[in-house]
Parts: C-alpha cells; structure tokens; sequence
C-alpha cells in the first residue's frame, strides 16, 4: 500500500450528502450508535454489493430534515486503524480504480452504503438487519 496514499486519506474529510447526513442521524439516534459507526457497516456493506457508478447520486429527502449541510468526517475518524481494511475491500470491489479515484469511491461507497441500509432494514433490528447483510448468524 501506498504510505502516501494512507497518510493523506486519514488526513482528509469526506463530505456526504445532506440526504446521507439526515439519515446518519436519524439511525444514530434508533439505533444509540455513533455516526462513525454506522458509517463503517454501511461502506462495507456497499464495497460487499461490487462496484458503484461513478455517476450514482443518493436520493434526494424533500421532508424530514433536521440537518443543513452534509455530514463532514475526517478520514482518521471514519477509518480508525482500519484503513488496510478498507482500502483491500475497495480494491476488491472496484479493481480497475485508479489512485487519484480511491477519496471519491470511498465518499461514494458510504453514501450508497448508508441508502441501502436506510432502504433495506424495513422492520429489523439494525443488529438483524446487519447480520443478515454479513452472514454473521445462521
């Protein structure tokens, strides 16, 4: 891995979408869980699913909204010490990207990531939902 590349994305922030912050807030506060953490699931759970269109937008929220601007991370929040982590699991979902594209992919994979658990949780528990997602009980 590039010590160059891990030095400036633990440095950097990403910026949602203010849809994608409205919803890390509100399953912040169903769930009684950090933004950060539910933050990490759902980039997983999106790098899990492949690829993303590097054109893919999130869903625009015409009600409900308690926010005024996207939710900005810093890297070394989002990613903890678990950076390897994340970047082997975007290599493995997006193989052709190219370095100049990891910031982007990583902002793109936690917003598709943080819509797909808003829009497929229905009436689970986050914790159900999420080890369904990860097979994590049979």
């Amino acid at each position: 891995m590039n010590a160059g590349l891990e030095s400036n994305l633990l440095s950097t922030s990403l910026t949602s979408s203010i849809s994608t912050h409205q919803h890390l807030k509100n399953m912040s506060e169903q769930f009684g869980c950090s933004e950060d953490i539910i933050s990490r699931f759902a980039m997983s759970l999106s790098m899990k699913n492949g690829a993303v269109n590097r054109e893919w937008q999130p869903q625009p929220l015409n009600k409900g909204l308690t926010v005024l601007k996207g939710k900005v991370i810093k890297g070394k929040t989002l990613f903890k010490s678990e950076l390897p982590l994340f970047l082997v699991m975007l290599a493995v979902a997006e193989p052709e990207a190219e370095t100049h594209e990891v910031r982007e992919l990583l902002r793109l994979h936690w917003e598709r990531g943080v819509e797909t658990m808003v829009k497929g949780m229905g009436n689970l528990d986050w914790l159900e939902y999420l080890s369904n997602q990860f097979y994590l009980v049979k």
